[in-house]
């Protein structure tokens, strides 16, 4: 087994080798940057990574360390936003490691055909990514607090403790009416902003934060050029959807990260 490993960044679309100079460090303990020629058009960015540092035994072993995991993803990320910031760039997942330039360049090789589908769907677009959190504390304070509808007689007469179910029960049923609305919203947000973009993914979300609930968490394959009349187009709905106790958060752009197989 070789003294190190070849690790693999990304793989850059430039006619011309791509320029090295300027781009931030990469991860901590490898060699300087290199290119690899994958074929006309094609380089991959690599670099060499110590054994066993960053054999598969170790990393496995730290694996559960947040800090090492952390240095070592965020100087990944550096390095490919450094270059698709000027090219379009197909990144690799962490820790993408093969044994030799001469392995990188074969196995990458076998998936120039899926990776040139993939460089027509990406090329100067950009990722941005759009989560809808439900604030269901707040949308039942706001219903709790909310003056009786017109006609609707109040809750006065009987027990105390009945008409303290009684009115629990017709905000839960109001919390209903509105979560139903909501997610009407959100789906009717979700369509429009993909109009916007060459492609969209909606994924499934995880649990939110306490008192809330993720409605939307997706992500828009978006042109360059088009950054602008998209985030304007999250702005207004991020007001529109402020009242119905709903937190829009936008991030990006980003390298295609949710557009792409990994080619590895």
């Amino acid at each position: 087994m070789s003294e190190a490993a070849t690790y693999v960044y990304c793989v850059v679309q430039s006619p011309g080798a791509p320029d090295l100079g300027g781009a931030p460090p990469g991860l901590p303990g490898t060699t300087p940057l290199r290119l690899l020629t994958l074929e006309d058009g094609l380089w991959l960015v690599a670099a060499g990574a110590p054994l066993p540092e960053y054999g598969g035994e170790e990393i496995e072993a730290r694996l559960a360390d947040i800090s090492w995991v952390g240095d070592r993803a965020m100087a990944h990320e550096r390095i490919v936003e450094h270059f698709a910031a000027a090219f379009s760039v197909v990144p690799m997942k962490l820790f993408t490691l093969f044994a030799s330039d001469e392995r990188a360049v074969a196995r990458l090789g076998e998936r120039r055909e899926e990776m040139a589908r993939v460089f027509s769907l990406i090329a100067g677009r950009v990722e941005w990514g759009v989560r809808v959190l439900f604030q269901e504390s707040k949308a039942r304070q706001a219903l709790a607090g909310a003056p009786e509808r017109q006609g609707e007689a109040p809750a006065s007469s009987g027990s105390a403790g009945k008409n303290f179910l009684l009115r629990k029960k017709a905000e839960q049923e109001k919390a209903r009416a509105l979560g139903g609305q909501v997610r009407a919203e959100v789906d009717r947000a979700y369509e429009e902003l993909a109009s916007h973009a060459a492609a969209a993914r909606r994924r499934e979300p995880v649990p939110g934060e306490a008192g809330a609930r993720l409605l939307l968490d997706a992500a828009f394959l978006v042109p360059k050029g088009d950054g602008e009349p998209f985030e304007e187009s999250v702005r207004r709905w991020a007001d529109r959807l402020a009242a119905h106790a709903c937190e829009v958060t936008l991030t990006g752009p980003w390298p295609p990260y949710n557009f792409i197989e990994d080619p590895a």
